[in-house]
């Protein structure tokens, strides 16, 4: 018997129900190659002063010896984390500043609207809107403002 027959026979079963179990049909597109790669030299050179120190101290190396994917796994999470949260933290800034700048600017149009409806409406209030106030023998009195 060759080395097909007793792969058949080993693993006929298997092979011969097509459609069990999955098959890769295709394969995902890597992302954030760059970032992981930094990511993972980051750890690498981070690791490195420990290994140095313990070489240097006598210790044993063991727990510095290999960096596992899960340990880059956890840093990763650990700083997308903290990178979330400053993300979020900064959304929040500007949306509040775009608020109170939106506000002011409301409050300024109102102010501006105000006095031009009252203006319109009130003949006394638009001579006092237009009219310096000046202080004359003691007593507040009004002069139109010079016209530039």
């Amino acid at each position: 018997m060759g080395v097909v027959g007793a792969a058949l026979r080993g693993f006929g079963k298997a092979l011969a129900k097509k459609g069990d179990g999955k098959a890769i049909k295709s394969v995902p597109i890597a992302k954030n190659l760059t970032k992981k790669r930094k990511e993972t030299d980051s750890a690498f050179k981070d690791n490195q002063v420990w290994k140095d120190r313990a070489k240097a101290s006598g210790w044993s190396q063991d727990p510095y010896k290999k960096i596992t994917s899960d340990s880059i796994k956890r840093r990763h999470a650990r700083d997308t984390k903290y990178e979330n949260i400053a993300d979020v933290r900064e959304k929040k800034r500007k949306s509040h500043n775009r608020k109170v700048i939106g506000a002011g600017a409301a409050t300024i149009t109102g102010a501006v609207g105000g006095l031009e409806v009252g203006k319109r409406k009130s003949p006394k209030f638009k001579k006092f809107i237009e009219s310096d106030v000046v202080i004359k023998d003691g007593k507040l009195g009004l002069r139109p403002k010079k016209k530039k």
